[in-house]
């Protein structure tokens, strides 16, 4: 008996359902690869957590980092959620919930603009890897976590200093039971909480594609990335990563790489993903919070991501490119 995949035999099927299983935001183009990026990440920084937590090593270094975190209206605690967000932005949120009344909205804040998940980490791994440039990957998440922090505190300067609250903490050997229950505890919440938002965002994505939403506004578009001394053909992997942080991979298509030089390399990838976060995290800060502040958040994200990038483009030496 011949054995035909799964994808060839959908492309018999009715064309809507081709779109939405097999399209170029379809559950099976798309699907396996928010699982296949995100949940290793998630599963190693829940791993490193969960060591850190059953030792006591945790609350030491939340503690240590308490006063500088502070300086952008944070608390240590809220360190966990941040460093969460580099696997996931989407478990960062949902962990968040831990994080202290007055400092969980700076939390989401700095995790929906300087914690690059692990879509976004891959995507840019290989852009620049493809391009020649893979060392840009170190200043490049420097900056995006520098500025990420600027803006959390720019925007929240009205934050009351936190009274300082001492506490002192013993060191313990990690056992297996306790980390596994915490590892299982996260992993839970990835596969229950975030990947159905992340089907379901593939499912929208692909409906807005075959609408022709997405090329229309891309074409729109295309002539403002002048501001940024980028060509039109970025726009995009601009505009996919803003639905996913690896729609930015649109970029290796059509020798787009070729025609960048590396500032415009680095400001092009800067852009794409911190210009708003990913539809899926979007959409769990409003289940958490209101889309009033999902909206508050993906404005204030645009405002600092476009004037950053903009001096990237006209005040870095070299930076200057005649298009």
């Amino acid at each position: 008996m011949e054995f035909t995949p799964l994808p060839k035999t959908l492309t018999a099927q009715p064309h809507w359902l081709q779109v939405f299983s097999v399209g170029d935001y379809g559950l099976l183009t798309l699907g396996p690869y928010s699982f296949l990026w995100a949940f290793p990440v998630v599963v190693f920084i829940g791993i490193s957590v969960a060591v850190t937590e059953e030792m006591g090593l945790k609350d030491r270094i939340t503690d240590a980092l308490d006063p500088w975190l502070q300086k952008v209206g944070l608390e240590g605690r809220d360190l966990i959620p941040v460093l969460t967000g580099f696997g996931c932005n989407v478990v960062g949120v949902l962990q968040s919930r831990a994080c202290g009344q007055c400092t969980r909205r700076q939390c989401v804040s700095l995790i929906s603009y300087g914690s690059a998940c692990s879509y976004t980490i891959g995507a840019t791994l290989s852009l620049f890897n493809s391009a020649g440039r893979p060392l840009l990957f170190l200043p490049y998440i420097f900056v995006v976590f520098i500025v990420g922090a600027v803006h959390t505190r720019i925007f929240n300067r009205k934050t009351v200093k936190l009274p300082d609250a001492p506490r002192k903490t013993f060191l313990q050997r990690p056992t297996w039971k306790g980390i596994g229950f915490r590892v299982r505890a996260i992993v839970k919440q990835f596969m229950l909480q975030a990947m159905p938002t992340f089907l379901l965002i593939c499912m929208v994505a692909a409906l807005l594609d075959e609408l022709g939403i997405i090329p229309w506004v891309s074409s729109v578009l295309s002539p403002a990335f002048v501001l940024f001394h980028l060509p039109g053909s970025v726009g995009p992997a601009v505009l996919f990563s803003m639905i996913r942080k690896d729609g930015m991979l649109v970029l290796n298509q059509h020798g787009i790489l070729g025609e960048l030089s590396i500032v415009q390399l680095f400001v092009v990838v800067y852009l794409a993903s911190t210009l708003s976060a990913c539809l899926v995290t979007l959409w769990t800060v409003a289940r958490e919070f209101s889309w009033r502040f999902a909206l508050q958040i993906a404005g204030k994200q645009a405002v600092t991501s476009i004037v950053t990038s903009a001096l990237l483009a006209w005040l870095v030496p070299f930076g200057k490119q005649i298009l």
